[in-house]
């Protein structure tokens, strides 16, 4: 009975002081989720190497808040600004930029002046509000009596008449990328977008076709303080189809999730495909043209029912 008693009152010890953390937080930062200190430990990171980065946290007591993958995925993927010379420098003692004792002032990512592109090959107009909401749930290895997800997939993008959107992280699976290729010389306009990492496999797959217009979409930055800045990775994965079914799950386009990796999927219908559609919108308005992908100044391009995004 003592030890239960003991217990208990170590728990309503840990949770109070759990909601004191928090609220401290959002007292001194004004958002929630936010600690100042992981930033400054982020920006000795990049800065001064993993060395520096637990020194700093040492002197912090406070520990590591980084995964393995976490710390190599910033450390390998950050652009530095080089290096300033002494005219270039401010020596004004009052500009918070030069401050080594904050952050930065650019933690949210600044709005970009770039012209949003349209939706230059069509976009239907749905009524999704008068529909009613269908979920149908497939797996992978598939139950007994019920198509694999890569059947169920081919058969929407064969069966669709008004456009193709997909946002998926890897796509190198040669019969899904085959029926994207039909549908486009059937009419339908076809909207993909990649992320970045995976971007060399699939031009692998995709070296032999013309006339694709590519578009790159940029994630979210990490700016710090230094200048040095990163940005994640797109997980999100879902086929959108005449913007009235959206397929949206954990199965990326690649010959793993067809045959060795579990995975599901939700076939959605209805009302709910809305968000699905706007979220498409969402990241599209984000795309820009990589300069490394743009055809010739006066090179004629054909237009071509086929638009690849791939994100950065």
């Amino acid at each position: 009975m003592l030890e239960q008693t003991f217990d208990n009152t170590a728990l309503r010890y840990s949770q109070s002081q759990c909601k004191q953390t928090l609220a401290q937080e959002r007292t001194t930062s004004g958002l929630p989720h936010y600690k100042e200190t992981y930033r400054l430990a982020i920006d000795r990171l990049l800065s001064g190497g993993r060395d520096s980065y637990q020194e700093f946290l040492k002197g912090e007591r406070t520990g590591s808040f980084l995964s393995e993958d976490e710390l190599l995925f910033i450390t390998e993927n950050a652009e530095h600004l080089p290096p300033q010379s002494k005219t270039e420098e401010t020596d004004d003692p009052t500009d918070d930029s030069t401050d080594n004792h904050s952050s930065s002032g650019t933690y949210w990512p600044i709005h970009s002046d770039v012209q949003t592109p349209d939706l230059d090959l069509g976009w239907p107009e749905f009524m999704h509000e008068q529909l009613q909401t269908n979920i149908d749930l497939l797996f992978h290895p598939p139950r007994q009596n019920k198509p694999t997800i890569k059947e169920v997939i081919r058969k929407h993008l064969q069966d669709a008449r008004q456009v193709i959107a997909i946002v998926m992280d890897s796509f190198t699976d040669v019969d899904i990328f085959r029926e994207t290729v039909d549908a486009s010389i059937r009419g339908v306009p076809v909207y993909v977008l990649l992320d970045d990492f995976h971007l060399k496999s699939f031009l692998t797959m995709v070296e032999n076709q013309d006339n694709m217009r590519v578009r790159t979409v940029k994630g979210q930055d990490y700016l710090c303080r230094s200048g040095a800045k990163f940005h994640g990775a797109m997980e999100q994965k879902f086929l959108l189809v005449d913007c009235h079914t959206a397929i949206y799950g954990s199965y990326s386009f690649t010959w793993s999730f067809e045959k060795i990796n579990l995975s599901m999927v939700q076939v959605i219908s209805g009302h709910l495909v809305k968000l699905y559609d706007e979220e498409f919108r969402t990241l599209y308005a984000r795309s820009s043209a990589p300069t490394e992908l743009c055809p010739p100044d006066g090179l004629f391009q054909l237009p071509f029912t086929f638009y690849l995004i791939i994100n950065t």
